[in-house]
């Protein structure tokens, strides 16, 4: 692969006439990295959508919406891929890296947005299979009114809110609330706003959080962790050896707005000084930062335990984890989902979870309509003789 793309170095230093055969050379690149895993990536698709059109059937939703990265992978998996190489691939034709930069940049790239894509379909496809589960208990979407679900988090928080991506509701009055990836960063404008909001740059962010009740926003600047305190905090794990990797947290110091638009004007400019091929004459200011660690990755559910206080922490993995992990997980007092494939009805212990010690707030005259319209000819002979007894007669009623 090294030797073809040695080939194509430098052959056109303007970048405008690129041959379709040399242009082609991205696909093979793709193909030569990911190897036989795009056959993976339609398969977690396609449970994915076996879930969400059932979930449109069982529940009163209308669609779905993806995040636009995650949208171009469901859509073509390979392509994705390939896109991913464009600004790589230009650079190597006209000749300002070499072809094992490339090899390398581009290995890189390619195999972070299929690791990264993965993983937000199996999160998606948790999060629809929890929902499923709730389904079949009664439950019907609260919230987004427009009955769309939303599996991407991306501007939801310029209101200086944090708000749902899903809540479900029964007829029994209860309701539970979910965000994906929260805490995210609310808008600010100045100094002041960025002190208040810091937190929520620099806590850690949990795959989902589940909240009893009906939320619509979680931002809670005045306690020692910016949002409510959850119920549930749930992990998602896709990979088959996720118990035996290492997670690097990165150190986070307080910034002040000015400091954060100087950070901000920097990486502008560096990254226009790449593109153009130019130096940067003004003096720019050196940032220190701040150490980050590292932490087993299955030890960060009880980092997220330790950070919300929730009354549940809970990791699902697709694979069978070791069971020396899984003791000392549930020692923890986490609830270990093990070798979920892609099984909804392996996440029925959350559902029994959620449902356990959940207030019940009857809504009488929905349970009295459904009542009625479970069993019409019991309830329209109940009807006719409350109507005789108030002397209304000869009055045709029908509940068609």
């Amino acid at each position: 692969m090294l030797e073809k793309l040695k080939e194509v170095e430098g052959i056109d230093k303007t970048g405008v006439n690129i041959p379709k055969e040399v242009e082609e050379l991205k696909e093979e690149f793709v193909d030569y990295v990911i190897q036989g895993k795009i056959k993976d990536a339609y398969e977690w698709i396609s449970n994915l959508f076996i879930v969400l059109d059932e979930l449109k059937e069982k529940m009163n939703i209308k669609g779905w919406m993806f995040s636009r990265e995650m949208k171009s992978f469901i859509e073509n998996p390979k392509k994705h891929l390939v896109k991913k190489l464009f600004l790589y691939f230009h650079d190597l034709v006209r000749g300002r890296i070499t072809a094992e930069e490339f090899f390398t940049k581009g290995r890189q790239a390619v195999n972070s947005s299929f690791g990264s894509n993965m993983r937000s379909i199996y999160q998606a496809w948790g999060f629809s299979s929890i929902l499923l589960q709730l389904a079949e208990k009664g439950f019907k979407l609260s919230y987004p009114e427009h009955g769309y679900i939303n599996f991407d988090r991306a501007g939801k928080q310029k209101s200086g809110t944090i708000p749902p991506n899903a809540v479900v509701s029964d007829n029994l009055g209860r309701s539970f609330s979910f965000f994906l990836e929260a805490p995210r960063p609310i808008s600010w404008e100045d100094n002041s706003d960025l002190e208040r909001v810091w937190k929520l740059y620099s806590t850690l962010r949990p795959d989902m959080m589940i909240y009893k009740g009906f939320y619509i926003d979680i931002v809670d600047l005045n306690g020692d962790i910016p949002i409510k305190r959850p119920n549930y905090v749930i992990e998602f794990k896709e990979l088959d050896d996720w118990w035996k990797r290492w997670r690097y947290l990165k150190g986070y110091k307080p910034l002040s707005g000015n400091e954060w638009r100087a950070r901000w004007i920097k990486g502008l400019y560096k990254g226009l000084a790449e593109v153009l091929g130019a130096s940067m004459k003004d003096e720019m200011p050196e940032f220190a930062e701040e150490k980050g660690k590292k932490i087993r990755e299955y030890k960060i559910i009880n980092l997220y335990k330790s950070i919300y206080n929730p009354d549940k922490g809970v990791v699902i993995s697709r694979t069978k984890v070791d069971d020396e992990v899984v003791k000392e997980l549930e020692k923890d007092e986490i609830l270990v989902i093990n070798e979920t494939g892609f099984n909804p009805d392996k996440l029925s212990p959350i559902v029994d979870e959620l449902l356990s010690n959940t207030q019940i707030r009857l809504d009488y005259k929905e349970l009295a309509y459904e009542f009625a319209m479970e069993r019409k000819e019991e309830f329209l002979q109940w009807l006719n003789e409350k109507l005789k007894r108030l002397g209304v007669n000869n009055i045709s009623i029908s509940l068609d």
